[in-house]
């Protein structure tokens, strides 16, 4: 037998902090390394997301070998955190992927920002391999949320600077319909068959549907009698959430409904200011759950919540779609026109509505809670989705043909 390919992740956020992107790219080299034998080593900074203690700096999990190095461990939730421990992250992963040793390919998200910088160094004095992973359209989404000047000198560095990571990588993988359009209107010489759409996942094998009745974490919360309405995962600050409270604010006189956030992020005081704001009794917050136990906390919902901010639709894609869609839930989304409301409009999954429009949000959930029947067909619409386009099995085969 020859020699295993050698696959080398540069990623900021790896298992086991909580992070979208960390786990999902566990889940990724795990599938990669038992389906094709891919020898599989991980860069990444030691936790500062969720979880707070230092781990080793090198460890072997499922194997996989991991590398971590020490970042400044700000507050991740903070600006000026955020941007220390990207940078210092940054640097040290330039300078440990230039000294080591040679893997046959590198795939480098957008964790931070500008580590696909890495792979372009790499290809240019090293001649190695890169795929750009774009979890986030950058640098749009940064001065959109008002961190940098839109014309500003740091914009126009860092416009220039992506534009090199984009030009010399094999390959350019978005997760969607409408971030590819997005990359391509902001970078018009991209050829677009270097430009990849791989949608994000759920692993089957972890996140399955559990019937409310055999579901231990109504009881668990003093959920059992409740139509749960659930948010679960980043509160971040690409997604909207006034829509939601203002619905809950509507429904708050219906003592059976409630409002579930689970997980936390930059948006997550927000959430609460407005929960004070409207004196509410019937939001509920949680922190997140343990990855053994995804399956009970998404099944447990009647209906869940996504959104995207006005603006967002080309430039990032909610990775939480893909767990609601695992356990056979259907879903509301809020935001303007995207691949979501495409699924939504097709597949009759769930709902999607607008930025605002809280008073149909309410009534679509009372029209839900007065209708198992409706729930249950929807519930399986997603499940059926998720099995035909969304599982691990099937998108780690497209990532192997993408990057080998």
């Amino acid at each position: 037998m020859g020699k295993n390919l050698k696959l080398k992740i540069i990623t900021q956020g790896f298992y086991p902090d909580i992070t979208a992107t960390g786990e999902l790219l566990y889940e990724l080299a795990c599938k990669l390394k038992t389906k094709y034998s891919i020898d599989i080593s991980v860069l990444t900074a030691q936790p500062g997301f969720v979880i707070r203690e230092k781990l080793p700096d090198r460890e072997c999990i499922n194997g996989i070998d991991i590398h971590r190095v020490l970042t400044t461990g700000f507050d991740k939730n903070s600006l000026m955190g955020k941007v220390f421990n990207s940078w210092i992250f940054f640097i040290k992963a330039l300078i440990y992927s230039f000294f080591s040793a040679k893997a046959d390919h590198y795939l480098i998200p957008t964790s931070p920002p500008l580590a696909p910088l890495i792979g372009a160094v790499l290809r240019i004095f090293k001649n190695r391999e890169y795929s750009y992973l774009m979890h986030d359209v950058y640098p749009e989404i940064a001065w959109r949320l008002g961190y940098i000047k839109k014309d500003g000198l740091i914009c126009r560095i860092w416009y220039y600077l992506t534009g090199i990571s984009l030009k010399y990588a094999h390959r350019i993988i978005v997760l969607s319909q409408d971030m590819k359009a997005g990359i391509s209107r902001q970078f018009p010489d991209l050829e677009s068959d270097r430009i990849v759409i791989i949608h994000n996942w759920a692993d089957e094998e972890v996140i399955k549907p559990v019937s409310f009745k055999d579901n231990y974490m109504p009881d668990k919360f003093n959920l059992r009698n409740k139509f749960i309405v659930e948010y679960s995962g980043n509160t971040g600050r690409v997604h909207e959430f006034k829509t939601f409270i203002q619905a809950a604010d509507e429904l708050k006189e219906n003592k059976d409904i409630v409002f579930l956030f689970i997980g936390d992020g930059g948006k997550k005081q927000e959430i609460e200011s407005l929960v004070r704001k409207y004196n509410l009794d019937n939001v509920m917050f949680l922190p997140y759950q343990n990855r053994s136990d995804l399956s009970y906390s998404l099944s447990m919902a009647n209906v869940h919540l996504l959104s995207l901010e006005e603006g967002y639709e080309q430039l990032s894609a909610p990775s939480k779609l893909y767990g609601i869609l695992a356990v056979g839930k259907p879903f509301i989304y809020a935001g303007n026109d995207n691949y979501i409301s495409a699924l939504v409009r097709k597949y009759q999954c769930g709902y999607d509505i607008k930025k605002g429009e809280y008073k149909k949000l309410s009534e679509i959930i009372k029209e839900l809670r007065s209708s198992p029947e409706k729930q249950y067909q929807m519930g399986k619409n997603s499940r059926k989705l998720f099995e035909e386009a969304f599982t691990l099995e099937k998108i780690s085969s497209m990532y192997y043909k993408t990057i080998f």
